[in-house]
């Protein structure tokens, strides 16, 4: 079995103390990401994940549920359209998005948290809209493209 390592993001540089190491708008985004964006309700640690069962809304359409998500296994009416929090680690390599595959770039993803999700009965409280700017939303999606690391592979 072989295993994928990847570190030494521009992320990890900076926050071990290398100021330079993120653009001016990779480190806008980063405000943002621990603030008024709200991202580390969910993506906090060293992965970037609360390792959690949020619904975000991307399994409702046009006011319907099309994947039970979480409550297929736990049979709870509030887990429905749950979904584990990804790791944000080398998101940038991962399109396209959502455990459906349903959001193919990095700013659909931006996009789609900035309106709030989609609303929905079970919707995550921590889910709200954000009224970012473009410009903010650029920045955010920055800062997201900054968590790439070195990739190595190993036993």
């Amino acid at each position: 079995m072989r295993t994928i390592v990847s570190g030494d993001s521009a992320y990890d540089r900076f926050v071990a103390g290398d100021a330079g190491a993120l653009d001016a708008r990779a480190c806008r985004g980063f405000d943002l990401f621990r603030t008024r964006a709200r991202c580390t309700s969910c993506h906090a640690g060293p992965l970037l994940s609360d390792e959690q069962f949020h619904n975000t809304g991307v399994a409702w359409r046009s006011g319907t549920l099309t994947d039970e998500g979480r409550s297929r296994i736990t049979r709870v009416r509030a887990d429905r359209g749950a979904f584990k929090t990804p790791t944000l680690r080398d998101v940038a390599r991962t399109a396209p998005y959502m455990h459906d595959g349903s959001l193919a770039t990095l700013d659909a993803v931006v996009e789609f948290y900035a309106a709030g999700g989609t609303p929905n009965p079970e919707l995550d409280r921590e889910i709200v809209r954000l009224d970012l700017s473009v410009a903010e939303g650029r920045d955010l999606a920055a800062f997201l493209r900054s968590l790439a690391g070195r990739v190595r592979a190993g036993w």
